[in-house]
């Protein structure tokens, strides 16, 4: 199996940092928001791109759960049963779930590859299906773009953004959407076009670089740059000081989307 640049970032442990991951609420409180859509006749679960278990290791939710991935360093972290598989060939007989599961995972996906997942997400679910991804991504307003080559990318790697109206009908006549919310509130930055020119000239100085991301093109990540503490912490300062003098508007994080195959 041939490695692809966005698996090698999945593959990084520092990606799937359990101490970190403790920080961000906002994932643990999605994860218990699906739980508790799905209906109680749902007793088995196959939670596909479960990443480190977000979802698949909460203990409250009373149901056999199999995680998916296709990083083993992600699936190490999960407790509950779990195989490295892709998630374009489920190896699962049709109906073996009462529900499958996404949950930031459709994000990720280039379109080769984005209706077969759809598919089997379908076929292997006796009734149910649960997604999340992020709440109407401007895409263009993510960008980061590199200091060393000025390459821009999305530093999460997502080439997939989802609005409403398309989210009602993703699955198909054959598969009813059951209910759909926009969930767990968060504050962006107001006037994202300019905001997104100071950003863009932040990165391209090396300032306001996401700590994480790593250039596809010629692979700079702060991580790796060996850059004296005084100039990190010139640069954090900065970024911190305007991103709290820039007005915030009122926003969601995630869409939650709950689908009921029709009989």
């Amino acid at each position: 199996m041939t490695k692809n640049y966005s698996q090698a970032i999945f593959d990084n442990p520092e990606v799937w940092d359990t101490a970190a991951w403790q920080k961000r609420g906002g994932d643990l409180e999605r994860a218990r928001l699906a739980a508790e859509w799905l209906p109680r006749e749902v007793q088995s679960i196959l939670d596909v791109g479960c990443g480190n278990g977000v979802f698949t290791n909460l203990k409250e939710k009373n149901r056999f759960t199999v995680g998916l991935d296709l990083s083993l360093v992600a699936l190490a972290q999960i407790t509950a049963p779990r195989l490295q598989a892709e998630a374009s060939l489920l190896p699962f007989q049709d109906h073996s779930f009462d529900a499958s599961l996404s949950m930031e995972m459709l994000e990720h996906l280039p379109l080769a590859i984005f209706q077969n997942i759809l598919n089997e997400l379908r076929r292997v679910a006796r009734k149910y299906i649960l997604i999340s991804v992020p709440f109407n991504e401007e895409l263009k307003y993510n960008m980061v773009t590199c200091p060393k080559c000025l390459h821009s990318f999305h530093p999460y790697h997502h080439i997939q953004q989802f609005r409403r109206e398309y989210l009602k009908s993703m699955f198909g006549s054959s598969i009813r959407l059951e209910k759909l919310e926009a969930v767990v509130p968060t504050k962006q930055h107001a006037f994202p076009s300019l905001w997104n020119i100071y950003r863009v000239h932040q990165h391209r100085e090396g300032r306001n670089f996401p700590r994480m991301a790593v250039c596809p093109q010629c692979g700079y990540s702060p991580e790796k740059k060996a850059a004296s503490g005084q100039n990190q912490s010139h640069g954090q300062s900065k970024r911190s000081s305007l991103r709290h003098l820039w007005p915030k508007r009122n926003t969601f994080t995630w869409w939650l989307a709950l689908y009921r195959k029709e009989a």
